[in-house]
């Protein structure tokens, strides 16, 4: 494999990434419409959702990091 391909860990890692952003950015929405419709419980386990999953991107970009330092980029 080349330096400039990426293996399958690298490509997961990628993608994952993608999906957990893409999934904090509706979930901003989900939190407001709780906030409107007066529902604190599930404004409180949207929010809970939405700190483990920062967690995970930070995970996933220190991967990220860590493979481009990997490939010298």
């Amino acid at each position: 494999m080349s330096d400039t391909e990426m293996d399958n860990c690298t490509y997961n890692v990628h993608k994952q990434l993608v999906k957990r952003l893409q999934f904090l950015h509706h979930a901003d929405s989900y939190i407001k419409q709780s906030q409107a419709a007066g529902h604190s419980q599930c404004e409180s386990m949207w929010n809970e959702i939405v700190k483990n999953e920062q967690a995970n991107v930070k995970l996933l970009q220190a991967a990220v990091k860590r493979d481009r330092a990997n490939m010298g980029i």
